[in-house]
C-alpha cells in the first residue's frame, strides 16, 4: 500500500502475509527439531564425554569433547567435529591437543561471527605442575592457526575448569579456576586475547571475595567484546554455594564490583551458566538445591547490558520430581534464549537422566512448554551444551549412554529458531491480521493461531488522512510495528506495538509525497525492518536503514527503475 493512493473500500490489510513476503510459513516452526538427533563422535571405543559447542552468526558450528579411550595415544584427549549450518559434517573429527602425555580434558570452545574458533582445555603435567590451561586457535575452515599455547602463568597445583567466550571479530577471553593462587583454596582468573591469539592483558583475578572456594567459572561476551564472568562462591551468600558475577568492558576494565546473582540463598545455588546477546544483555542460569520443592531445580535471572536485573529470578523447569541439574544456556543476537538441563527419570526411562529445554523470548517470556531433547532414552542422556546463531537457530549436544555401542558417546540435535513472522503482533510465531475501517479510521488487530481468532481488539481510531504504509519489526523485538503515512503532507510515523498495546510512537521524517513506501525489509540483517522508498516520477529508489525510530543510514541501492518495472 502506498502513501498517496486512495484506500480501497473496506481495506483489509493482510500485512501479516502479503506485504513483505509471499503467503506461507517457514518449513519448520520456531523451536522445531531439524532432522533427527545425530552422533557426533566417529571413534566409539570406550567413552566420549564432556561436550561443548559453539556456533557462528550463520549457523555453522563445532562440537568438542573429551575422548576417554586413548584415541590420542595416551589416556584422555580433546577432539572436535565441524558442521555447516545445515548440520552436514565438514571433514572428519579433529584431534585438538598436540601434547598427549597423561590427560587433556574438560574442553570449552567459542566461535566468532565468521566461524573462526578457539578451543581451551586443561592438561595434566604440561605446565610442570599438575593441571594447566591450554588453547588452540582455528580458522573457519578448521585449520590450526599456530601451535597450542599455555594460558595460565601461575602453575602451582591446579589451574583447571576453563571457559572461553569470543566476540564477533574473534577477540576472546579465557577464565579458569586456580588453586591457592589468592591464598584461599580456589579462585577465578582470566586473560584476554586478540583475534590472532596475542595476549591483551596479563592474568587477572576476577573474584574479590576470597574466603573459601570460588570455582566453576563461565563467561559470555557480546559482539563488541564486553563480557561477564559468573562463578560459584562458597559461603559468600550466607548458605553454602551461591552464584556471583562480574562485568567487564571490551578493554577488560571491571564495570562495578562483583554481585550476587541468586536471591534465594537457602541450601546451595551452583553450576552457573551464562549467555549474552549482541548488545550486552545477558541471562544467568543455575541449579538450586531446594527452591522448586523437590531436590534440585533450574533457576535463572535476566540482566540488561548495564547489569541491571530485569525482573526477579524465575524457575525454568516445570517438571520438579527428583533432580533437574547441569544447566546450559544460549542466546541469539536479539536476546531470545534457551535453557537446557538434565532431568532425572523424566524421559520415561527409569535408568537415568534425560535432556530437557525451555525457550524464552527476549523479554523472558516462555515460548511454549519445556521439551525433551533426546530421542534415545536408554541409560542416561546428560551434560547438555548449547549454541545459537544470530537468528535463533540452535544446537544442543549431550552425552548419551550405550547409544554408540561403547560406553558414552556425543550426540546432538539441531533446532529451528524464532523466525520473524510478518504481521505477528504478539510474537507467538503466528501471523496476525490488521483491519482498518475506511469510514471512521477504526483500526483492529486479530490475533490468530491457524484458523482460530484467539483475540481481537481495537488499537485506536486514526483520522483517515493517515494510511497504513506497512508493518515491520523496527525495534527487533519480534513483534510487528505499524508504519503510518500522512496522505496530505508525507509525515511518516512508526507505532511500536506489543500485541494490542502501542508501546511508543514517533515521527521518522516527512518525505515528499512523490516518494512512496514500496517495501519494509531487513536489508542489513540486523533484525530491524528497513524502509525501501521509490520515487513515482523518476523511478529512483532509496533505503532508510532503521533502528527503532532512528535512521542509521540513508542511501540509494542503484539506478532508477521506471515503469513497467514494479517491486514485487
Amino acid at each position: 500500500m502506498h502513501g498517496n493512493r486512495k484506500a480501497p473500500s473496506l481495506m483489509l490489510a493482510l500485512l501479516a502475509a502479503t506485504f513483505l513476503t509471499p503467503p506461507g510459513v517457514a518449513l519448520a516452526a520456531p523451536g522445531d527439531a531439524l532432522g533427527p538427533e545425530f552422533q557426533v563422535n566417529s571413534v566409539t571405543s570406550n567413552s566420549q564425554i564432556q561436550p561443548a559447542v559453539a556456533m557462528d552468526a550463520d549457523g555453522d558450528f563445532v562440537v568438542v569433547w573429551t575422548d576417554y579411550g586413548g584415541q590420542d595415544g595416551d589416556s584422555y584427549g580433546v577432539f572436535a567435529q565441524r558442521y555447516d549450518a545445515a548440520g552436514v559434517a565438514q571433514g572428519g573429527e579433529i584431534q585438538v591437543n598436540s601434547f598427549t602425555s597423561d590427560r587433556q580434558q574438560d574442553a570449552a570452545v567459542a566461535m566468532d561471527a565468521d566461524g573462526d574458533f578457539v578451543v581451551v582445555w586443561e592438561s595434566y603435567g604440561q605446565d610442570g605442575s599438575r593441571n594447566g590451561v591450554f588453547a588452540q586457535l582455528y580458522d573457519a575452515a578448521g585449520v590450526p592457526q599456530g601451535a597450542e599455547f599455555q594460558v595460565n602463568g601461575f602453575i602451582t597445583d591446579d589451574q583447571a575448569d576453563p571457559a572461553v567466550a569470543m566476540d564477533a571479530d574473534g577477540n576472546f577471553v579465557v577464565v579458569w579456576e586456580s588453586d591457592f593462587q589468592d591464598g584461599s583454596f580456589n579462585s577465578v582468573f582470566a586473560r584476554r586475547y586478540d583475534a590472532a591469539g596475542a595476549p591483551q592483558s596479563s592474568w587477572f583475578q576476577v573474584n574479590d571475595f576470597a574466603t573459601g572456594s570460588q570455582d566453576n567459572p563461565a563467561v559470555a561476551m557480546d559482539a563488541d567484546g564486553n563480557f561477564v564472568v559468573v562463578w560459584d562462591s562458597y559461603g559468600q551468600d550466607g548458605s553454602f554455594d551461591g552464584v556471583f558475577a562480574r562485568r567487564y568492558n571490551a578493554a577488560g576494565a571491571p564495570q562495578g564490583a562483583e554481585f550476587q546473582v541468586n536471591s534465594f540463598t537457602s541450601n546451595q545455588q551452583k553450576d552457573a551458566a551464562v549467555a549474552m546477546d549482541a548488545d550486552g544483555a545477558f541471562v544467568v542460569a543455575w541449579e538450586d538445591g531446594s527452591q522448586d520443592g523437590d531436590d534440585y531445580g533450574i533457576f535463572a535471572q535476566r540482566y540488561d547490558a548495564a547489569g541491571v536485573p530485569q525482573g526477579t529470578e524465575f524457575q525454568v523447569n516445570s517438571y520438579t520430581s527428583s533432580h533437574q541439574e547441569n544447566p546450559a544456556v544460549t542466546m541469539d543476537a536479539d536476546g531470545d534464549f534457551v535453557v537446557a538441563w538434565r532431568s532425572d527419570y523424566q524421559d520415561g526411562d527409569n535408568s537415568g537422566y534425560g535432556v530437557f529445554a525451555q525457550r524464552y523470548d527476549a523479554a523472558g517470556m516462555p515460548k511454549g512448554p519445556e521439551f525433551q531433547v533426546n530421542s534415545f532414552t536408554t541409560g542416561s542422556q546428560q551434560n547438555p551444551a548449547m549454541a545459537m546463531d544470530a537468528d535463533g537457530d540452535f544446537v544442543v549436544a549431550w552425552v548419551s549412554e550405550y547409544q554408540d555401542g561403547s560406553g558414552y558417546g556425543i550426540f546432538a540435535q539441531r533446532y529451528d529458531g524464532a523466525e520473524r513472522v510478518e504481521g505477528d503482533f504478539d510474537g507467538d510465531g503466528n501471523a496476525d491480521v490488521l483491519w482498518r475501517n475506511t469510514s471512521d479510521g477504526n483500526t483492529f488487530v486479530w490475533l490468530l493461531e491457524g484458523t482460530e481468532r484467539r483475540a481481537a481488539q481495537s488499537i485506536g481510531t486514526v483520522p483517515l488522512v493517515w494510511e497504513v504504509a506497512g508493518t515491520g519489526d523496527f525495534n527487533g523485538d519480534g513483534k510487528a510495528d505499524i508504519l503510518w503515512r500522512h496522505t496530505g503532507n508525507g509525515t511518516t510515523v512508526v507505532w511500536q506495538m506489543d500485541g494490542f498495546a502501542k508501546v511508543d510512537s514517533a515521527s521518522i521524517g516527512k518525505p515528499p509525497l512523490v516518494w512512496e513506501v514500496e517495501q519494509l525489509r531487513d536489508t542489513d540483517g540486523d533484525g530491524n525492518s528497513d524502509i525501501f522508498w521509490r520515487n513515482t516520477t523518476t523511478g529512483g529508489t532509496l533505503v532508510w536503514r532503521m533502528n527503532g525510530f532512528t535512521k542509521t543510514v540513508v542511501g540509494s541501492p542503484g539506478a532508477a527503475a521506471r515503469p513497467p518495472w514494479e517491486v514485487q
